[in-house]
């Protein structure tokens, strides 16, 4: 009788734990799905069947142009300000949704800058700043670093903002690879020997073995190992690159930036897609190959920036890739959301995809607001699927092969084919090939009405105070330690020795003449447009 009775009490506790176990998460789903509803942005274009979650991040760290996002020890998501500081997002209230930023270290008090890089091996994190990459770890498990030490610090650097130490990947052979970003536009580069600016270079687990994997790369922020343990990387339109790229490392290779510095390379690597969601690639990362993520598992998603100081340009984009018997992988992109200015993504311990938010920032991506910049959590929401997809938007306006013609007339009576390329090499403005693709047609006349208000920082001119007086204008295109290279109106190169140089001023006026409409009636001005809009 008294077993019986022990029988029945169990099994009623089991129900109860049961009804306890199904009602807590009944609560917990209705509370998510308030959070959802609650913080949704409505206003991203979404191409597939996703919600697009705008995170409330109030409490802790103050969010400040974020350049960072990744996963970390446990699974926890990693971001970085560009001011200095390494922090967590957490989700304080059990909704489901990330609302502070608790502070994990912050590299400007070692003074350091830029923590643009980040991997981690077990609990131990590393961050790639300017200066070196150091390692951080938590010993007593309290959210913050409390002990820290240099990891690798032979990088040439200078005071120049764009000496990211980026992509930081440890590969199948246990050795750390990271890429450093060109020095070919520092004017006051420092001194480079080993040849590791502009170049991929892998560290040993010891910290104490580089070695030099590939080079002749630009501006790479974004690099990651496919599964199948192949290196990628994205590298942004410029210098000699003709567009946005992907690109695989092969061993010793050289990519094509700055050839004057990487002497001995029997070819360039070319590069294995041209990118086309947006402009400016940004951080990259695989999605596992058990999250479906609506279809995409496997798939690389890369964050994009968009044109310089456009507040509303950015993306998220995804590159299905098939990995072929020959060795070759196969390349199909599509767009994820339209969301401004993205500097980096990662997907979290639940299979969403989180993105960072750059915000806006100066000429050289520094703060210049109190907070800028957040982030987001995209769900795949399966209630979607038999939903049509959303087309993007393009632009389309017809215009006739006449006015396309009148308009070429235009561009070169106007001299513009004097500084702009349309293929080829780059000249002393930026290369128009597909800017049709990249910009609108407001966006192109903004550019030629008032070409001093957004200058991208590698076209920006350079004034050369030599210590004989003389005074130089133009856009540097090649630096080291030796001599400057500047490209001047009429597209001349002048090499100046450094010992000659007594000081250089960067110049906040384009090289860009004012006022190049002047004369030309609305139908030529649209003409004009036609055509370089028709240069996709």
């Amino acid at each position: 009788m008294i077993s019986i009775m022990s029988k029945h009490i169990s099994l009623m506790a089991i129900v109860g734990v049961a009804h306890f176990l199904i009602l807590f998460s009944a609560c917990s789903n209705a509370k998510t799905d308030v959070a959802l509803g609650k913080y949704e942005d409505t206003t991203v274009a979404v191409y597939g069947p996703y919600r697009v979650i705008k995170l409330p991040v109030a409490k802790g760290v103050n969010i400040l142009n974020p350049i960072q996002l990744a996963e970390g020890p446990d699974g926890k998501l990693f971001a970085a300000n560009q001011s200095g500081e390494v922090y967590t997002l957490d989700d304080t209230d059990g909704d489901g949704i990330e609302d502070a930023a608790l502070l994990y270290c912050n590299v400007a008090t070692l003074n350091l800058r830029s923590p643009g890089g980040f991997a981690h091996k077990g609990d131990t994190v590393f961050i790639g700043t300017s200066e070196e990459i150091r390692a951080f770890i938590d010993k007593d498990k309290d959210g913050k670093s409390d002990t820290s030490w240099t990891f690798y610090n032979d990088i040439p650097h200078s005071q120049h903002p764009y000496e990211w130490t980026s992509g930081l990947n440890f590969g199948p052979d246990g050795w750390l690879y990271c890429a450093l970003t060109t020095d070919s536009w520092n004017a006051a580069p420092s001194p480079d020997p080993k040849k590791y600016r502009g170049s991929i270079i892998r560290i040993s687990p010891d910290g104490k073995q580089v070695e030099r994997v590939a080079s002749g790369i630009r501006s790479v922020y974004g690099m990651r190992f496919h599964p199948d343990g192949d290196l990628f990387f994205t590298d942004n339109e410029g210098g000699g690159n003709a567009k946005e790229e992907l690109n695989r490392v092969i061993i010793g290779g050289f990519y094509g930036h700055n050839p004057k510095k990487y002497e001995g390379y029997d070819s360039v690597v070319n590069p294995v897609h041209f990118l086309e969601t947006e402009v400016a690639p940004a951080g990259i990362v695989f999605n596992k190959s058990d999250n479906s993520f609506g279809g995409s598992a496997g798939n690389l998603f890369i964050a994009f920036y968009g044109p310089g100081e456009r507040w509303q340009r950015g993306a998220v984009g995804r590159i299905e890739m098939k990995h072929l018997a020959d060795g070759n992988y196969t390349y199909h992109e599509f767009p994820v959301a339209d969301i401004p200015k993205i500097s980096s993504l990662a997907f979290g311990r639940d299979g969403s995809l989180y993105v960072a938010h750059h915000g806006r920032s100066d000429y050289w991506y520094n703060s210049v607001e109190p907070k800028s910049g957040g982030f987001y959590k995209i769900i795949y929401d399966p209630s979607l699927n038999n939903k049509p997809i959303k087309s993007r938007a393009a632009n389309n306006k017809l215009v006739s092969p006449g006015s396309v013609e009148s308009g070429k007339h235009l561009f070169d009576q106007r001299a513009c084919a004097a500084c702009h390329a349309i293929s080829g090499q780059e000249l002393l403005g930026p290369n128009l090939g597909g800017v049709g693709t990249r910009l609108s047609r407001e966006d192109i006349l903004q550019e030629i009405e008032f070409p001093s208000k957004i200058i991208k920082p590698s076209m920006g001119a350079m004034r050369v105070i030599k210590k004989d007086g003389q005074v130089l204008l133009g856009r540097i295109v090649n630096a080291d330690s030796a001599q400057v290279s500047l490209m001047m109106i009429g597209n001349k190169i002048i090499r100046i020795p450094t010992g000659e140089i007594q000081k250089t001023e960067i110049e906040r006026k384009s090289l860009m003449y004012e006022k190049l409409l002047n004369g030309l009636s609305k139908d030529e001005v649209n003409q004009l447009l036609d055509y370089i809009s028709s240069l996709k």
